[in-house]
């Protein structure tokens, strides 16, 4: 009987941490939290996930961003500030 409870408990305390394993990554906060200078293993231990998880999602923000030219970001920003 005692034996009986114990398997029941230890494949319920299994069948409940599998679909833990299989969460979802939210890489945009792995981003968010890459963006303020932390390591991706401090990311990966912040959010419990993997380093190669943090790599993946840094990868992909860096497939994700547009094509922008940074340097007419900066004259236009320069132009302002000595105008006013």
């Amino acid at each position: 009987m005692r034996l009986g409870i114990l398997m029941l408990g230890g494949t319920l305390v299994f069948a409940t941490a599998i679909p833990g394993l299989a969460a979802e990554v939210n890489c945009k906060q792995v981003n968010k939290y890459l963006q303020t200078g932390r390591s991706a293993k401090d990311v990966a231990e912040t959010m419990v996930i993997s380093e190669s998880d943090v790599e993946k999602c840094k990868a992909q923000a860096g497939s994700d961003q547009p094509k922008t030219d940074t340097k007419g970001m900066g004259s236009e920003a320069g132009e302002k500030g000595a105008g006013h």
